[in-house]
């Protein structure tokens, strides 16, 4: 059963615990100013600015008191990762048509121009003659796709056009087709503004975790325009199909085609570098905490002739390792009875490759963990009294947020909008090992700031330090992620380690049944 606390407590862990002064904006600034600077060069993986960028943040947290926790003297975890930026590729689909003297005679089906790109796992892939089969969303599992997959070309659907119907990640699924042998996967696009954004991105690098099975030898995205054209020349009702794909049970059917492709594949493999530093807990038997954020952007991302070709992302994301460096000054001198680990993730942008190396090699047992805070993002809102909790209704730490908020005088946003980005953010890999995860700022709370962020200056030259940033939000989400570590770290005002979907059977023990 949960202690009851009161909101004195929330601020202290010892009596003798010292309280430094809050975080300001200027303090936020001056770390920004330097990691979205030109001299970083938007922090891309690999590069020089990945360099300048790791060294920052070990110094500034060195500097703060925290000790490297990596499992070595280094503050640098390595990944290893890899780029691969198709070049060149051909394409030649065929289905049966009819009898010749050799028995078979097949009828090319084209394809228009730009509506299907192909990428290899290696410099140079090909597929001869591979039967071509509709997978569906591939919902099921390994074995029962292999059977019908193993040494084919899979097709499958990105998303399902009904909102409600709940998936199995994109990610899992592909990778499911890939363990289960298809020799290629091809994903179907089917709005057309969704399949341009992604051949956009498609055309250029891709940066994956650099491991056996993540990839087929040839892999693709289709319009669904094209798909259904494939389809139809096949003799097989697209709009049927889509039906049938959405019924329980529906399993991969060969659509009578047939595929030669080839592609080659620039690939280059890299390593790249977490940052991993901690505060020595007291009593570190009790657990640890852990704060993260994402230190990586996205380079060049214009071409000459344009002047302004940097990316240097000021929000995203060194608005949130300005919080991260920041908070970790202040706590360190709290004399925290559970150890607090600070993790600042490469490749976050490439699908939270970061956090998932750490995950799968932390150095110390991931269950040890109480929760985890992730910032990303932060610096959209020119003050902070409301808050959004990205991970709220997901575990049973929500009663222990809103007593932090409550001293802290932040108003929660209960209506959970902020939820849409769960999966999109570091956070998630740990909720999904069953670790209690947020991310909590007041960038979210307000959806139209958001969405005219999302729609402006995300991803785009203009994401850097001028007058626009604002930063009063940003500035007391750091101080409420010091609240967060004083409540979080202390065996007095947090006692027990809790999981996710736990809060129904604490509610039992707490009745005494």
């Amino acid at each position: 059963m949960r202690l009851s606390i009161t909101a004195a407590l929330l601020s202290l862990w010892h009596p003798t615990a010292v309280h430094a002064e809050d975080i300001s904006e200027a303090d936020l600034r001056e770390h920004i100013e330097i990691l979205a600077s030109d001299d970083f060069g938007g922090r891309k993986p690999g590069t020089e600015g990945e360099n300048k960028t790791v060294r920052y943040i070990a110094t500034e947290w060195k500097k703060a008191g925290l000790e490297p926790a990596t499992g070595s003297l280094s503050w640098y975890a390595p990944v290893a990762l890899v780029d691969r930026t198709p070049l060149k590729q051909t394409i030649l689909f065929t289905r049966a048509n009819g009898k010749s003297s050799n028995g078979r005679r097949e009828k090319e089906i084209r394809i228009e121009e730009g509506q299907l790109l192909l990428r290899g796992a290696m410099q140079f892939g090909a597929l001869a003659n591979a039967s071509i089969v509709h997978s569906g969303y591939a919902s099921a599992s390994v074995e029962e796709l292999e059977k019908s997959v193993s040494g084919k070309l899979a097709m499958l659907f990105l998303q399902s056009p009904d909102k409600s119907k709940e998936l199995v990640g994109y990610r899992e699924r592909k990778a499911n087709l890939v363990a289960a042998g298809a020799s290629g996967v091809i994903t179907i696009i089917r709005s057309k503004s969704r399949f341009y954004r992604s051949a956009r991105r498609f055309r250029g690098v891709n940066t994956s975790l650099d491991g056996e099975g993540l990839h087929a030898p040839v892999e693709g995205v289709i319009s669904g325009k094209a798909a259904e054209r494939l389809l139809r020349k096949a003799r097989v009702d697209p709009k049927q199909l889509a039906e049938e794909v959405e019924r329980d049970g529906f399993l991969p059917i060969e659509v009578g085609i047939h595929a030669d492709l080839s592609v080659e594949t620039r690939v280059r493999a890299f390593q790249s570098h977490n940052v991993v530093g901690k505060i020595a807990g007291r009593n570190p038997e009790s657990g640890a905490v852990l704060f993260l954020g994402h230190w990586d952007h996205l380079g060049e991302c214009r071409r000459e002739p344009a002047t302004d070709r940097i990316c240097n992302g000021a929000v995203d994301n060194a608005s949130g390792i300005s919080l991260l460096i920041e908070t970790a000054k202040r706590l360190v001198k709290q004399q925290p009875d559970r150890d607090i680990y600070f993790l600042a993730t490469t490749a976050e942008e490439s699908g939270l490759l970061g956090a998932k190396a750490f995950a799968a090699d932390p150095g110390f047992p991931l269950e040890r963990l109480v929760a985890v805070f992730n910032a990303d993002t932060i610096a959209l809102s020119a003050e902070g009294k409301r808050i959004a909790v990205v991970g709220r209704g997901e575990t049973d730490l929500d009663e222990d947020i809103e007593k932090v908020a409550a001293a802290q005088d932040r108003e929660i946003d209960k209506t959970d909008t902020a939820n849409a980005y769960l999966k999109r953010q570091d956070g998630y890999v740990f909720l999904e090992k069953d670790i209690p995860a947020f991310m909590i700022t007041s960038a979210f709370s307000d959806q139209e700031r958001l969405d005219s962020y999302l729609s402006g200056r995300y991803h785009d030259v203009s994401d850097e330090l001028d007058e626009q940033l604002l930063l009063g939000g940003a500035a007391a989400d750091a101080n409420f992620h010091v609240a967060l570590g004083r409540h979080f770290g202390s065996i007095v005002s947090f006692p027990e380690k809790t999981s996710p979907n736990s809060a129904a059977n604490n509610a039992v023990n707490s009745s005494g049944e």
